[in-house]
């Protein structure tokens, strides 16, 4: 995975940055973190700026973010749960996102874009709501970018050495998936408590 999205950007360079940034979302299993760093690699190898990277990433994060929104909005989840699979969403993350909105509300915008799978799908139950576009649009961008720059920033500062941080993050996921999971369990049990 890191050889494809290496080789991706180094063709084509801010254009192969924003369709990896693409391709994250529509294929989950391409970690955004990778192709930011592979961005912060290459600005501190002067081939890219670092700000070139940072808001290439931004615009990638942003632009999947309203394409995610609008099939939700005009798809709603008989869409999703029909053409979802070919998109590799599994019905399990469209749960977890729809408990982060049902329990942060547009909140979760800003949050929700700060941990893995759920930044990404974050978008659809806000889509399925019809809120509002703008106000979507701001808190989506605001929230993606801390995510974008300390990936940005940890390629363009640890260079080849990012392979070390990538490993801690992958050990990572596990805590955030249970964090997850639990919050799923407590919102299920308080549903289930005020009925």
């Amino acid at each position: 995975m890191g050889t494809f999205v290496l080789d991706l950007i180094s063709s084509y360079g801010y254009l192969g940055m924003f369709l990896g940034m693409v391709l994250e979302a529509v294929i989950i299993a391409i970690p955004s973190e990778l192709i930011l760093a592979t961005g912060g690699i290459l600005a501190g190898n002067g081939i890219f700026s670092f700000w070139g990277a940072f808001l290439t990433g931004l615009i990638g994060s942003v632009f999947c973010a309203i394409a995610i929104y609008f099939m939700g909005y005009f798809g709603g989840k008989p869409f999703i749960k029909k053409y979802g699979k070919y998109f590799f969403m599994k019905e399990e993350d469209l749960e977890k996102s729809d408990s982060w909105f049902n329990r942060y509300g547009m909140t979760a915008a800003l949050i929700g874009r700060n941990f893995p799978i759920i930044r990404t799908l974050i978008s659809l139950p806000i889509g399925i709501m019809r809120l509002p576009f703008w106000k979507f649009l701001l808190f989506t961008t605001i929230g993606s970018i801390p995510w974008t720059f300390v990936f940005v920033y940890l390629g363009y500062a640890l260079g080849n050495n990012w392979v070390v941080i990538n490993e801690y993050i992958g050990k990572m996921k596990t805590p955030i998936q249970f964090l997850l999971i639990t919050f799923v369990i407590v919102y299920f049990y308080r549903k289930i408590k005020a009925k």
